[in-house]
């Protein structure tokens, strides 16, 4: 079972570009309904968006009846202008902040030190409950998407179910089993209450670089389609910020190793401004520095062209991008902005709203209506892949590159 018939989906992850992460709190539908009349004008098939946990379960026992409607709301906006939507629930990290209801923060976990963690509004520090096995968080989830199915199993808009973006980032789990244990609880009570939505999650591609307790090959069967998350601007291995091949190979490696259709659920370049060239930045952080890529608009259009039409030839079911806008200055002083400047110039539209140029590029592809092809051959995945996996997929991706 596949979210759409035999058709090439193109959309966008979406973010308000005046809200943000802020957006459940501050709803406004009049934005949404701006926003999904312009995402329509992009010939797009569908959006993802997210459900974030603390605003939508600040108490462990209940869900936000608020929240639920305005998630309806916004569904009823998409399907309006003849968007499908795909759902990600337990949306903990994003853009480089996890944040969290403030009920998880009483457990013996300690959260990932990388990320800022946010719970109640505010910058915090503690340890988690383990999401994987904690009885109160697993209790929790499984209410959350219960309320979230019951609200939208109807809804002609809802496209698919998505059980977490790069849950990793908020905290690994400590086994392989606890990880499969946990996603085979969340997908058994979600088929019980929707059985028609196809269920996936938003894994990135460090997942296959490491081991992440994460392993494709046990958790594909709980799964009706996988994602892949990548940015070439992020990716060790990648030739170049720019080599947009890491996209097409990371989906023949997640088709190979799961035997299911590959979604490419989240691809993007951070933009340099308006008129200016590629170039480096200085990120500094309080622990830690790094430097980072922004894409001049023009070469950014062209990685897109690029990008489109090598994950359609790959065989994926869909391409959706990151993402819909970069944020208004407003937001520059709150998370994630204020620290992890690129973060604020991922979208198709700049700040002011006004179009970038890969918005022509991006709609005249998902004008085509193409059809999805069949699936290349996998690659040769060794059988120890899981012991070595940085060390195999490099190989592989040169073997990628090679036959190409």
């Amino acid at each position: 079972m596949t979210p759409w018939d035999s058709r090439f989906l193109v959309g966008v992850n979406y973010w308000p570009r005046t809200k943000a992460m802020f957006w459940w709190k501050q709803f406004d539908p009049e934005e949404v309904q701006a926003d999904m009349a312009e995402i329509a004008s992009w010939n797009l098939d569908g959006v993802r968006i997210f459900l974030l946990w603390e605003d939508f379960m600040p108490e462990p026992r209940a869900v936000d009846p608020r929240m639920l409607e305005r998630l309806r709301q916004v569904l009823d906006l998409a399907h309006a202008h003849g968007l499908r939507v795909i759902a990600t629930l337990f949306t903990g990290h994003m853009s480089g902040v996890n944040w969290l209801p403030p009920w998880l923060l009483d457990g013996e976990r300690e959260s990932d030190p990388r990320f800022r963690l946010i719970a109640g509004g505010r910058v915090v520090k503690g340890r988690l409950r383990d999401l994987y096995e904690d009885p109160l968080a697993l209790e929790a989830q499984v209410r959350m998407l219960e309320a979230a199915a019951q609200t939208l199993r109807d809804h002609p808009a809802l496209l698919a179910w998505d059980l977490g973006n790069e849950p990793d980032l908020v905290l690994r789990p400590r086994t392989p089993e606890a990880a499969a244990h946990w996603l085979s609880t969340l997908s058994q009570a979600l088929r019980e209450i929707d059985p028609a939505h196809p269920i996936t999650i938003g894994f990135h591609s460090p997942v296959l670089e490491e081991d992440l307790g994460f392993r494709i090959p046990a958790l594909a069967p709980m799964l009706d389609f996988l994602c892949m998350h990548a940015y070439s601007v992020y990716a060790p291995w990648a030739r170049h910020p720019l080599d947009e091949q890491i996209l097409p190979f990371l989906t023949r490696l997640t088709a190979s190793l799961s035997g299911k259709p590959v979604l490419f659920e989240e691809f993007g370049l951070p933009t340099a401004p308006p008129g200016q060239p590629t170039q480096r930045i200085h990120i500094q952080l309080e622990d830690r520095s790094f430097e980072t890529t922004l894409i001049s608009e023009e070469e950014t259009a062209a990685f897109y062209e690029r990008a489109l039409e090598s994950l359609y030839r790959a065989g994926a079911i869909g391409a959706f991008l990151w993402c819909f806008s970069d944020y208004h200055p407003d937001l520059w002083d709150r998370p994630p902005c204020d620290r992890l400047v690129h973060e604020r110039h991922f979208g198709l539209l700049r700040p002011d709203g006004s179009r970038k140029p890969a918005v022509e590029v991006v709609a005249r592809f998902a004008a085509q209506k193409r059809p999805v092809l069949p699936p290349p051959a996998p690659l040769p995945v060794p059988e120890d892949y899981e012991a070595h996996p940085g060390e195999a997929l490099r190989a592989l991706y040169a073997l990628f590159l090679g036959a190409d």
